[in-house]
């Protein structure tokens, strides 16, 4: 069960960071040039399968797993972020 909790994390972790890390801007910006990059690097679905087919090496399932825990997780973190932060034209 802590190795899943632990899988989880790592996986929504390295998920956020290739779509958002500061740390990778000017490498994203590079490949992103590409539109395989593009699409891939804007989809929290498909980032997380590739994340957790890395991840998992030995554990198919957690493949899946790891793409829907991303895609998941991804959605609630939008979802507070826009609630907490809405744009200025959706204030009323």
């Amino acid at each position: 069960m802590d190795d899943l909790i632990i899988f989880t994390f790592a996986s929504y972790g390295l998920c956020f960071i290739l779509m958002h890390g500061e740390i990778l801007n000017s490498l994203r910006d590079r490949i992103t040039k590409f539109k395989f990059f593009r699409e891939l690097l804007s989809c929290a679905l498909c980032t997380g399968f590739w994340t957790g087919l890395i991840l998992s090496v030995g554990s198919p399932t957690l493949t899946l797993y790891s793409s829907a825990t991303c895609y998941l997780l991804y959605l609630i973190t939008e979802i507070l972020i826009n609630y907490a932060y809405p744009e200025p034209s959706d204030v009323q």
